[in-house]
């Protein structure tokens, strides 16, 4: 029954602290009674273990997206099950014929060995990453401005595998010492650095940012109707007086918040157009342009003259649900009086090249339309608050059926409402950061760190003979 106890235990943690939960004490907890006892059991057995416990942590996606196709679910919830399970049981392999530092290191290298080469070659970048169950413990966050969300990744599974290490040998003192000391003095030395750097001085401008959010218009996402349409841009258009009356200078509409076809595009352009021009704001609009080739999810940014200078289509389209829709390329950029400003839709900021992309052209501010499933708010803004603090930008993201954030470049939530059928809104005062970090200028040094590291160790825990008996 130890076995199964264990397994449940972890499973129940990994449930209650990542995916789209984020009680985040459980993360740093949740591996260790599966490493207590996975070096003690044979493969086929960890292996099952491994497996199940994935599976049962998964069942939170699961509640999360009903709407998803089952496929993608299902090949979502096989492919963490699958991965999380090479990761352990290559652990244990290290655990069993490697000493206790070796034991400590294994376990974080692979895990973010497995994150990093999954979020380049997967349709969803690093949702799921360990990492983000974090997001709002800043100190500890501060750690992704030098390393991405994978140091905090590798920072949150070593103090598990020192934990699991040190009890593995609690009879041997001195290899007791050295598993807690392998895991614990890094945080100490992350706590130390994020407290320092959240107490920097503060950039001296900023710029006042509406954003606006209707979910009781969603049901017109994909309507062709002009005579629905264009009454909806204009109700969001007065929503818009108001939050400019409030000071705003920068407005954000929802992503794809109505359907427009090419029979009526040109009148829903000029409405927004006006709009921009008579309140002297930048307006961002998140448009579902149908009935082409191919369907369009736009951002449309319109100066405080009116003019469209920006129509950017979303890089990253969500699997299962927009097949057929154009792919963007490249980052779409405006240059204004707080700074280089960029664009991105929603599940765009899942991605850290896209970051990185921005940071590298200094970009201090994202704005981000954006559109939620609810139950996920919490964890897509926070992967959105993350990209700000890797590459040193603020971020203004307005979800439907989510939640509208402002965040600075630390990653601090200046302003956060969520979403609702009554038009949510808010307007404050956001500090644009100074576009660039040691993240963003290095790359995934850290990331291939531990790529390195961890088929280090397991390869040589591989041709280690073990002596008999």
């Amino acid at each position: 029954m130890i076995p199964l106890l264990a397994m449940l235990a972890s499973a129940a943690m990994w449930f209650a602290s990542t995916g789209v939960n984020h009680v985040w004490p459980l993360a740093w907890l949740a591996p260790v009674p599966l490493l207590v006892i996975l070096p003690e059991l044979r493969p086929l057995r960890a292996a099952a273990l491994a497996f199940i416990a994935s599976i049962l942590a998964g069942v939170n996606l699961v509640i999360a997206y009903p709407r998803l196709p089952r496929a993608v679910l299902v090949s979502v919830l096989f492919g963490i099950a699958i991965q999380t399970t090479l990761v352990l049981l290559g652990w244990r392999l290290v655990a069993r014929r490697r000493g206790p530092l070796a034991a400590v290191l294994a376990y974080p290298a692979l895990l973010v060995a497995m994150e990093y080469l999954v979020s380049r070659t997967g349709p969803h970048g690093t949702f799921g990453s360990l990492g983000y169950s974090q997001a709002d413990v800043l100190p500890v966050m501060q750690l992704a401005s030098v390393t991405g969300v994978f140091g905090v990744s590798f920072l949150v599974a070593a103090v598990g595998a020192a934990l699991a290490v040190a009890w593995r040998y609690r009879r041997e003192a001195s290899a007791r010492n050295l598993a807690l000391a392998t895991g614990l003095l890094p945080l100490a030395a992350s706590l130390v650095f994020g407290v320092i750097r959240l107490r920097q001085a503060a950039a001296p401008s900023e710029i006042r940012i509406g954003l606006l959010a209707d979910d009781s218009s969603l049901r017109f996402f994909g309507t062709t109707d002009s005579a629905v349409a264009l009454p909806l841009i204009r109700s969001y258009a007065r929503r818009a007086d108001e939050v400019a009356a409030r000071g705003a200078v920068v407005v954000v509409l929802p992503e794809k918040f109505v359907g427009v076809t090419a029979a009526y595009d040109s009148a829903a352009r000029q409405i927004l157009s006006e709009t921009a021009r008579q309140h002297h704001v930048t307006l961002v609009a998140g448009l579902n342009l149908l009935g082409g080739p191919q369907s369009r999810n736009l951002a449309l940014v319109y100066a405080p003259d009116g003019r469209q200078v920006i129509e950017y289509d979303k890089r990253h389209p969500v699997p299962g649900l927009e097949e057929g829709y154009r792919v963007g390329d490249g980052p779409a950029l405006l240059p204004g009086t707080a700074g280089t400003v960029g664009i991105a839709i929603c599940k765009d900021m899942d991605f850290v090249p896209l970051g990185r992309e921005y940071a590298a052209a200094g970009a201090g501010l994202l704005l981000v339309p954006a559109w939620d499933f609810t139950s996920d708010r919490w964890i897509h803004s926070r992967m959105a608050v993350v990209r700000g603090i890797e590459g040193g930008f603020a971020v203004a993201r307005s979800a439907s059926q989510g939640l509208l954030t402002l965040s600075d470049a630390y990653g601090r939530i200046v302003a956060e409402v969520p979403s609702s059928d009554s038009a949510a809104f808010l307007s404050a005062a956001l500090q644009p950061g100074w576009g660039g970090t040691a993240f963003s200028r290095g790359g995934d040094w850290f990331a291939w760190l531990c790529v390195v590291g961890g088929v280090g160790l397991f390869t040589g825990a591989l041709a280690r003979r073990v002596p008999r008996g």
